[in-house]
């Protein structure tokens, strides 16, 4: 059952989610930096988060897929609640066999709670009309609301409450998970799990392509610009000005993002992300800063929304689970892992700049593939 209770817990849980992103993504590479490691190593631990997506969204999906949605809510509580516990535990060690241990757990439970959520989020926007677009938007205010507040309190002084800030968000997680709505769960067909089509595995593909290009801008856009000059809050600034184009699409274009052809779509966010990541290692001018992140819209959110109601479309009924996690696996985890821990040795080797030369020529690769999807409709 569907109510307004519920769709606030959803609510909740993508903006604790996002939140802990906001901290994560511009300041666990700053929170490394500080433990001593070289640009190698901060890409190497950074990119292990990413390499926990590969692992344990699509062996939950696999397994979810075939149990009463209750099974699925109860992992997320689990989930979380163990994710908590390895944000601690990362905290309270700087060993580098300890803290790799560590940061692949927290990344594992954290991975894995994602897309079964989005899966519950798609299925309830279509059932009861509340778009996804828009209840995922308030991820998107959490990520903001921390991007700034870490800009102020995670000073040079105050970085090492970082795991123990991380740990409280992934209990918000737990405790709205509680009271997520529950749906009818698809019957299986009378020969067990159907395949996924070659639309599919093309979808996977595009969205490999388009993480793999984003790896500088997640694992090093903060320490770029702390290279060349800005201080913590300017940083955070940079880092909400790009969300705050995220909303926006998502808020008033969701609808009619979904509903475009995939082939002009895909093609096009692409192209955007090419031109963004050029655009970033070029220059450092604060205007153009400005325009490079507003293309956020594009290269991330217009994308995502996109494809995650186009894999629930390609996939079949009965394996929405399974195909939420192989969505993420492939583009948030290995399409992330590969990024990040290449633009590492890029930047180690060659510097900032160079690792978003690389990131932009990446995505170009995406748009034959985006190409392929030109006879893909929805469904009936």
């Amino acid at each position: 059952m569907v109510s307004q209770t519920s769709l606030n817990r959803i609510r909740l849980f993508y903006s604790a989610y996002f939140a802990a992103m906001g901290l994560v993504l511009p300041f666990f590479p700053v929170y490394l930096d500080g433990l001593g490691l070289n640009a190698a190593m901060v890409g190497f631990m950074t990119g292990l988060l990413a390499l926990a997506k590969v692992v344990a969204p699509p062996w939950a999906g696999h397994l979810l897929d075939r149990q009463p949605q209750a099974w699925a809510h109860r992992f997320i509580i689990i989930a979380s609640w163990l994710a908590a516990v390895a944000a601690v535990s990362i905290g309270i060690s700087d060993h580098p066999y300890i803290l790799t241990i560590t940061i692949l757990l927290f990344g594992m439970f954290w991975a894995a709670v994602l897309p079964l959520t989005d899966g519950l989020s798609v299925s309830v926007s279509e059932a009861d009309g509340a778009d996804y677009g828009r209840l995922r938007a308030w991820g998107s205010i959490g990520f903001i609301l921390t991007s700034l507040a870490g800009g102020l309190w995670f000073s040079e002084s105050n970085i090492n409450s970082f795991p123990f800030v991380l740990a409280g968000l992934m209990v918000v997680l737990a405790i709205s998970a509680q009271g997520f709505p529950t749906l009818q769960h698809p019957a299986e067909s009378e020969h067990g799990q159907d395949s996924f089509p070659r639309a599919f595995y093309i979808l996977l593909a595009i969205a490999f392509i388009m993480q793999i290009s984003h790896g500088a801008y997640y694992g090093f856009f903060s320490l770029y610009l702390v290279e060349n000059g800005f201080t913590g809050l300017q940083i955070g600034i940079y880092w909400v000005i790009g969300v705050m184009a995220e909303i926006i699409l998502m808020w008033l274009w969701s609808k009619q993002i979904q509903q475009a052809a995939p082939t002009y779509l895909f093609s096009t966010c692409l192209m955007l992300a090419a031109l963004r990541w050029f655009g970033i290692g070029l220059t450092t001018d604060a205007v153009w800063l400005v325009i490079l992140q507003l293309l956020h819209a594009a290269s991330f959110a217009a994308f995502h929304v996109a494809a995650i109601a186009w894999v629930k479309r390609i996939a079949p009924d009965n394996r929405h689970a399974s195909a939420q996690g192989l969505f993420s696996a492939a583009g948030f985890g290995l399409g992330s892992t590969i990024g990040i821990m290449g633009c590492g040795l890029i930047a180690e080797s060659m510097g900032y700049a160079m690792a978003f030369y690389a990131c932009a020529a990446i995505a170009l690769f995406g748009i034959p593939l985006a190409l392929m999807l030109s006879e893909v409709r929805n469904k009936p």
